[in-house]
């Protein structure tokens, strides 16, 4: 099949849950309602002719300077592997109540990158029964790609002499490195 096939297919199981759709550059691309999601997301796997029996990434956005609503977005990237096709799901999310059902059960591929998703943007995956942080320290305060989280307030945070480095600093010459030198 291919993406506008895709989008057809779906709009006529599915149309009252989708927000809108488009193919751009020959992608299917689908925008939904976070409620919306796990129905469609169960459709794509279990439809005979789509079978999305993979999931490849799952992406957070922040469109904080964009000035647009929702402010969020988690985009799925599924594809088929005994079909060669693929699609684009994104999830528009609203940034007063920022939360996504989980599709782990459906992929469990999933795990991690949902809980990428809430360590780095704070958008709470419900269902998801690992929910704590992934690659920051559980003590972290704030999500670390949100467009107004503050990058200069933590000079340095995972270091035991931390004293010692910033004078080190401070003493240090900048230097270029010249891959002839030995």
């Amino acid at each position: 099949m291919n993406s506008e096939e895709i989008i057809e297919k779906l709009k006529s199981a599915k149309g009252d849950k989708l927000k809108d759709t488009e193919v751009t550059f020959g992608d299917a691309i689908v925008h939904l309602e976070p409620g919306s999601l796990r129905e469609v997301a169960e459709f794509l796997k279990s439809d005979p002719d789509l079978n999305f029996d993979y999931l490849s990434c799952i992406s957070g956005v922040d469109y904080l300077d964009l000035e647009r609503e929702p402010r969020f977005e988690c985009v799925y990237e599924f594809h088929s592997m005994d079909k060669n096709h693929s699609i684009r799901l994104r999830v528009g999310v609203p940034e007063e109540e920022p939360t996504v059902p989980t599709v782990k059960d459906l992929w469990p591929a999933a795990i991690y990158p949902e809980r990428e998703i809430y360590d780095m943007f704070g958008l709470t995956i419900e269902g998801h029964d690992e929910q704590k942080r992934l690659l920051m320290p559980e003590e972290w305060e704030g999500h670390p790609l949100r467009r107004d989280y503050d990058l200069t307030r933590e000079k340095v945070a995972f270091s035991h002499n931390i004293d010692f480095k910033e004078e080190l600093v401070k003493e240090k010459v900048p230097t270029r490195y010249k891959p002839n030198q030995v």
